[in-house]
Parts: structure tokens; C-alpha cells; sequence
């Protein structure tokens, strides 16, 4: 579970934006931005980190994992999440790193998976939730695989 510290740290957003604008390839948000419609899951295993497919969000409250992401946006983001997973110390877990896509911007980062990590559930085996579970205890898991290409969950319904 992370710790105090982190959380708190993950609730400074504007600190974080201004961290991720100075130190990785990312912008971030203005403040005055509408919050980001894309989520990079980073599976922090104490082994290092495991990406999982971007997830975007459709509609109120539904999600579609995966959503494609070009080599050229997940170069940047990959790193960008190391360097800042590795600035905040983070422990065994899941995070969703918030994102805009058009521009290619940074959100906030959130230290467990949030709401949009239902997508993943009928998507990928084992899904974001059962991954997080398997790191907080640490479990062994393999890595994260699709096992269909849309979510069974995303046919209109809101959660």
C-alpha cells in the first residue's frame, strides 16, 4: 500500500506538473485545462515497472482498454512514468497516470487504480485490480496479457 507520503505527494498536482515539466520529455496540463481523457496504467513491481495498455474514457464513466497509443507517444510516457515512480519512491502497485493525448501532456498520477482500471477487467488477465492486489502482497504474476480487444464492459453501461 503506499505510504502517507506518497499519497500526499500525488494530491500536490501542481507540484507534480511542474516536477514532470522540468524533469521528463512530458508538458503538463495548465491548471486551467479540462483533466485529461487517457490513463497509462504502470504495474511498479519490485521488480521494476510493467505498462499496461492505455485506457481512455468514452463516455460518463466507461472506459475502453486498450486504447492505441503510436510508439512515438508511448517512448516519452514510459520514461516520464519511470522517472517520476522513481522520484516519489513508489512501492508495489498499480498507478494511472493521467494524461492528455492531443497534445501529449501530463495529468496527475494516481497511486492505485482508480475507476478507469475497470476497462481492464474481461480485457487483460490479470487484470489492473488482480495486479495490484498481487504487488501490495507481494505475489508473483506474469505479465499482463489482452485476451480481447474491447472491453465486454464498455457496451453503454456506467459505473
Amino acid at each position: 500500500m503506499p505510504n502517507p507520503d506518497l499519497i500526499a505527494r500525488c494530491q500536490d498536482i501542481p507540484g507534480l506538473r511542474q516536477w514532470v515539466q522540468t524533469h521528463t520529455p512530458l508538458s503538463s496540463l495548465p491548471a486551467s485545462a479540462p483533466a485529461g481523457q487517457h490513463w497509462l496504467p504502470i504495474i511498479w513491481t519490485a521488480r521494476g515497472p510493467l505498462y499496461g495498455e492505455a485506457i481512455a474514457a468514452t463516455g460518463s464513466h466507461t472506459y475502453r482498454q486498450p486504447y492505441p497509443l503510436s510508439d512515438r507517444q508511448r517512448q516519452p510516457l514510459y520514461r516520464s512514468a519511470f522517472w517520476l515512480l522513481d522520484h516519489l519512491g513508489a512501492t508495489p502497485g498499480v498507478y494511472l497516470m493521467q494524461i492528455s493525448i492531443d497534445p501529449l501532456q501530463f495529468d496527475r498520477l494516481i497511486p492505485f487504480p482508480d475507476r478507469p482500471a475497470i476497462a481492464s477487467i474481461g480485457v487483460q488477465e490479470p487484470d489492473l485490480f488482480a495486479c495490484h492486489w498481487r504487488c501490495i502482497t507481494g505475489q508473483p504474476f506474469t505479465t499482463p496479457i489482452l485476451t480481447q480487444s474491447e472491453n465486454p464492459l464498455d457496451k453503454g453501461a456506467a459505473f
